[in-house]
């Protein structure tokens, strides 16, 4: 609350709110951003695009896709738990960067930081799914060969 709002006004807005409210807001704010963490929206979007042409387009990847691989298994892409409580709790420092960098002229420390939160996820959210494509089309182009057997052996 203090890093996103500021320490003048999280302390006055602190002082001023129900301690029940305290008692029952205050924890669900890691609650609420390890939940947020763990919804892989950029999967969703690639599942909506069915055939992928809107996210090539986007891209300009304009190679033909030869042959469609298999799906991967959501499963298989294992994020560990620590690794997505991290950058759950980092998440507020990092939106406050990107913010005070990204919209320094917006005045309101709250929006500031909702806008580079915003912002941050957008950018991520884009650099991952160009990622996938780039692995999709990879795996579109593998060709499988024949070991060429040894003379001798």
């Amino acid at each position: 609350v203090f890093q996103v709002v500021g320490h003048k006004e999280g302390l006055d807005v602190m002082e001023r709110a129900d301690p029940l409210f305290l008692l029952i807001g205050l924890p669900t704010i890691p609650v609420m951003l390890i939940l947020g963490k763990m919804i892989r929206w950029e999967d969703y979007v690639l599942r909506l695009d069915g055939d992928r042409q809107v996210v090539f387009a986007i891209f300009k990847i304009g190679c033909p896709v030869p042959r469609i691989p298999a799906e991967a298994n959501p499963l298989a892409d294992h994020v560990s738990a620590t690794r997505i409580l991290c950058g759950a709790l980092v998440f507020p420092t990092i939106a406050t960067i990107v913010g005070k960098l990204m919209f320094s002229s917006v005045n309101s420390n709250l929006q500031r930081t909702i806008l580079g939160g915003i912002a941050f996820v957008a950018i991520k959210g884009a650099f991952k799914v160009y990622f996938k494509q780039q692995q999709y089309l990879r795996q579109a182009h593998r060709k499988i060969l024949n070991y060429p057997e040894q003379e001798g052996a």
